[in-house]
């Protein structure tokens, strides 16, 4: 699997954060069923998805905070 630096990765306005974040989270629990198929329930290797999900989330409470403190700011300016 290879990544883009994120330099590399342009803006797009053509899916919202919202579809993304719910995306990624399906293809992480079809990856936690596949582990369990493969190697059972209890395996160390769901610590690595459990990682990726809380990164995650953590992007999307970053990202909401941001939108909420850029809202904040726009209505400051009309305001003036």
């Amino acid at each position: 699997m290879k990544f883009k630096k994120y330099d590399d990765i342009t803006p797009s306005n053509r899916t919202n954060f919202a579809t993304v974040y719910y995306h990624a989270c399906r293809s992480l629990k079809r990856l936690e069923t596949q582990l369990i198929q493969a190697y059972g329930a209890e395996n160390y290797k769901k610590y690595n998805l459990r990682r990726v999900q809380k990164k995650l989330e953590q992007t999307v409470a970053r990202y909401k905070y941001l939108t909420a403190e850029l809202k904040a700011e726009i209505s400051l300016r009309k305001q003036k």
